[in-house]
């Protein structure tokens, strides 16, 4: 006889457990009838796998279920727990509907086309996480920052100043012209003959104007001081516009990120709640038909509320309008990556599932990048 019930393992809870808790009972055996496949229930599995020649791995699967419930029911000699509970032998047949059903749904969990929509939107959005930071003011800073580090400290040279070589020669030929006047007038008072005295007082006039330049001489420096320090908080000027302008760079990138994160996230946690949504639907449908199959086949009416049924989940079924905003999402995020072809593909993959309007849609999409869209 086929398993009209899912497969259930150490760990497993609810109604199908409930029921193997009890069919084992019926066989002999003493479990609480609690829901929880816990140590005992699988000692007890294995137990009955041993006895009946099945396969020894504690797991209530097809071979297990058909097994005892095949049996008629009868007390454990040795190694059982308890006395044999009174037969319930079933009086009735589990309908094809119901079984076809359950059959489906014991092969496992499958997601919704919401679930794999939403999957593809996570997988589309983490693939487009911003690159790495490149500054394209980090050679420029590099190499301002040698500069200032690599200038030499101040230091004043008089030869190599021009301010100061112009006083020189302003100054000597001031000179030159002083100690000439005073060569000529002392001619003059002697009769035009020279003397010591006329050379010397020419001399002094001459060095009178040198002096002069000496007296300048720290005002130039002071001027190439100023000079010198222009220059560096000029550098330093330049370096530091050149830092804010990277930290803003840096900080538009910062912004790029943080906002693919938040979308990477809400994109993500809307998967999240959307596949637990479908699980919990998944595990609640599954247990309507365990338990719609128990009662068929004791020949009692199945009182449980009506459910959705089972061809409309998992991934052929049509796609919804949520499913199909999703892909669009996905689509359009490939698309601005330049990954067009990871757009064609996911059309591809989920075009058989669009109705009329979804294909109009989505074409229109397609349209509109200059890409065909064959639907």
């Amino acid at each position: 006889m086929a398993s009209t019930y899912r497969q259930v393992g150490y760990g497993s809870t609810g109604s199908a457990v409930s029921k193997l808790q009890t069919v084992l009972n019926e066989h002999g055996y003493d479990l609480a009838v609690d829901g929880i496949f816990g140590v005992k229930t699988q000692a007890a599995v294995r137990d009955y796998q041993q006895r009946n020649g099945l396969k020894l791995d504690g797991i209530a699967g097809p071979e297990t279920w058909g097994s005892l419930l095949a049996q008629p029911t009868a007390p454990v000699s040795g190694g059982g727990t308890g006395g044999a509970v009174a037969s319930g032998a079933a009086t009735g047949r589990v309908s094809a509907g119901t079984a076809a059903a359950l059959k489906q749904l014991e092969q496992g969990y499958i997601p919704s086309g919401d679930a794999e929509a939403a999957r593809e939107l996570v997988n589309s959005l983490s693939a487009q996480r911003p690159g790495d930071y490149q500054s394209a003011f980090a050679a420029q800073l590099e190499a301002l920052y040698q500069e200032i580090s690599d200038r030499p400290g101040f230091s004043y040279d008089p030869a190599a100043d021009a301010a100061f070589q112009s006083y020189a020669r302003q100054y000597a030929a001031q000179g030159r012209s002083a100690m000439t006047d005073t060569l000529g007038q002392a001619a003059h008072l002697t009769g035009g003959y020279g003397s010591s005295y006329a050379q010397s007082a020419a001399q002094q006039a001459y060095q009178r104007y040198l002096g002069q330049l000496s007296d300048v001489l720290p005002q130039l420096q002071s001027a190439a001081y100023s000079r010198y320090r222009d220059a560096g908080d000029a550098l330093l000027d330049r370096y530091q516009l050149l830092q804010e302008q990277d930290s803003e760079a840096y900080g538009r990138w910062q912004d790029q990120v943080a906002a693919w994160q938040k979308e990477v996230s809400q994109a993500q946690s809307a998967y999240e709640d959307i596949s637990s949504r479908d699980l919990k639907n998944y595990q609640l449908l599954l247990d309507y038909y365990a338990d719609k199959a128990a009662a068929e086949q004791k020949g009692m009416s199945f009182a449980g509320a009506d459910t959705a049924a089972v061809s409309s989940t998992g991934s052929t079924a049509s796609l919804s309008s949520t499913a199909a905003e999703s892909l669009e999402r996905a689509m359009r995020s490939y698309h601005k990556s330049g990954s067009d072809d990871q757009a064609v593909t996911l059309l591809n993959r989920y075009k058989n599932r669009m109705t009329p309007a979804q294909k109009a849609r989505f074409e229109a999409l397609f349209a509109g990048w200059d890409l065909s869209a064959a639907l």
